[in-house]
């Protein structure tokens, strides 16, 4: 059966890959507000529900959540498309029992992007770059207590050894550091090629001297990180987060860090995005903590190729095709059922 060619984009960008690409397939596109120029704008519900309407597809902005009642109100509601990897602000548990397809965009510019800045955190905390740069503004000159770490023959912890773990792994091959992973979900012979050892996440925690986390954001994940878990940890250790905010507990974190529990983090992510001023993480010692604010994986490479594999997504699923970027496989019995029988 055909289905009617019409797509929900609650927050068209300036890069408009997706969206030109979809008007060339032919497709009637319903437009909120330009996520640009309203970066921190939140819908109410109704007016989510009212903006998707009867459109089969929502290609939702970072800043919208579609939780199951937003789902639950839109009948011809089919899919969600994300142009990122991360679908966290999709209840993918209650699209998948109404048979709504989700989809993300893991593309190569993305999860590189991602890798490539988890390195280069890592080594302005051992090479204490922070601290030497406030030393050099305030006039000073170089100091011991500021010399930086030699990364040859430490230990990094990888916390989810995924795409971007992986690619984490595979760039401090020739680094001649020891390299642990943690990840229920991936076997030691998957990444035995890239010098990974697969421990439990207590000897990770224990004997690495940078942790770098590489999660998605689920039950298991949310808060896997707290003060008990940082404890674990040497004092001299580093910790790294460029996945999803809530995996660390971050009171426990400002805790651990100003009383010297670990000796540093670096972090792109946050529980509550953008991070209020009032966040106590503000107020750690800079020279301690490096804050982005959910950016140092993000080049314009990343954000165009992941429009375009989500347009592809799109036009796939409005051809009643299951694309490769599926994230609930479950749903598609159901998916079928309901709309293509």
């Amino acid at each position: 059966m055909a289905i009617k060619r019409k797509v929900c984009l609650t927050g068209p960008t300036g890069l408009k890959i997706a969206e030109d690409g979809l008007r060339r397939a032919g497709c009637e596109l319903v437009l909120g507000k330009p996520l640009d120029d309203f970066r921190e704008f939140r819908y109410e519900r109704k007016d989510l529900v009212n903006l998707i309407g009867d459109c089969p597809i929502v290609f939702p902005a970072g800043r919208d959540f579609i939780g199951a009642d937003i789902l639950d109100s839109c009948p011809e509601l089919q899919a969600v498309v994300k142009s990122s990897i991360g679908i966290e602000s999709v209840d993918v548990d209650a699209a998948t029992n109404l048979g709504i397809i989700c989809c993300n965009s893991p593309t190569p510019e993305n999860y590189m992007g991602v890798a490539e800045a988890t390195i280069g955190l890592m080594v302005a905390l051992f090479k204490r770059l922070k601290r030497n740069e406030a030393q050099m503004r305030a006039h000073g000159w170089k100091e011991t207590r500021n010399h930086g770490v030699l990364m040859l023959g430490k230990t990094v912890g990888i916390i989810g050894v995924g795409r971007i773990g992986q690619n984490v792994a595979k760039r401090l091959g020739a680094w001649g550091m020891k390299i642990l992973g943690y990840d229920p979900y991936v076997k030691q012979e998957t990444v035995a090629d890239l010098g990974v050892k697969m421990v439990s996440l207590e000897e990770l925690l224990r004997q690495s001297d940078v942790v770098t986390l590489h999660v998605v954001l689920t039950r298991e994940t949310r808060g896997m990180l707290g003060l008990a878990q940082l404890q674990l940890m040497k004092p001299s250790s580093f910790l790294i987060n460029t996945s999803r905010g809530p995996a660390v507990q971050e009171a426990d974190l400002v805790k651990a860090l100003n009383e010297n529990v670990i000796a540093g983090a670096a972090l792109d992510v946050y529980s509550e995005e953008p991070t209020p001023m009032t966040n106590p993480l503000r107020q750690v010692d800079p020279e301690k903590l490096i804050l982005t604010p959910h950016t140092i994986g993000t080049n314009p490479g990343s954000q165009a190729a992941g429009q375009k594999l989500a347009a592809e997504s799109i036009l796939a699923l409005l051809d009643g095709k299951v694309p490769d970027s599926v994230v609930n496989p479950l749903a598609i019995p159901r998916w079928r059922e309901r709309f293509w029988t």
